[in-house]
């Protein structure tokens, strides 16, 4: 088995086996260029999305749901994205890298939130759900179809 010796700035040595040098560089590789493919999207500056409430409750499925929503987002460079529910755009901000807003949001189903940059590349994304408080799929009957009396 051959092996290879990499010098520490300490000046001590490591040994290492080649295949398993050779997996070590490779992994090393790999993550760097991936964070090269990040760098070129823009992804690495939206550090997070949070829309609150995650869950919108009506009455019976298919009413619409208005709520105030807190959207928070934070980025570690000054950007300009925008928000969009699905395909229609909700609030755009210019040069911002940290933002906390209430936004009035209407839905009628569960919904996908996207903060987009100048170029409509997706940076974060958020799943908001619509639930139902009663079903009558699932409702439990109350009272018996017959009766004695």
């Amino acid at each position: 088995m051959i092996s290879t010796k990499i010098m520490y700035l300490s000046g001590d040595f490591m040994s290492f086996s080649r295949p398993l040098f050779i997996l070590v560089s490779s992994c090393l590789f790999t993550s760097l260029a991936n964070a090269q493919s990040a760098s070129e999207h823009g992804n690495q500056h939206v550090t997070s999305l949070a829309i609150k409430p995650i869950t919108c409750v009506v009455k019976s499925l298919g009413e619409a749901c208005q709520m105030k929503a807190n959207v928070t987002w934070q980025s570690t460079m000054p950007q300009s994205v925008c928000l969009f529910q699905d395909k229609q755009q909700l609030k755009c901000w210019a040069k911002q890298n940290q933002v906390s807003e209430m936004l009035d949001v209407t839905l009628d189903k569960t919904m996908v939130f996207s903060l987009r940059d100048s170029k409509e590349r997706t940076l974060v994304e958020q799943t908001i759900k619509v639930h139902a408080l009663s079903s009558r799929k699932y409702r439990r009957k109350l009272k018996s179809d017959w009766s004695l009396f």
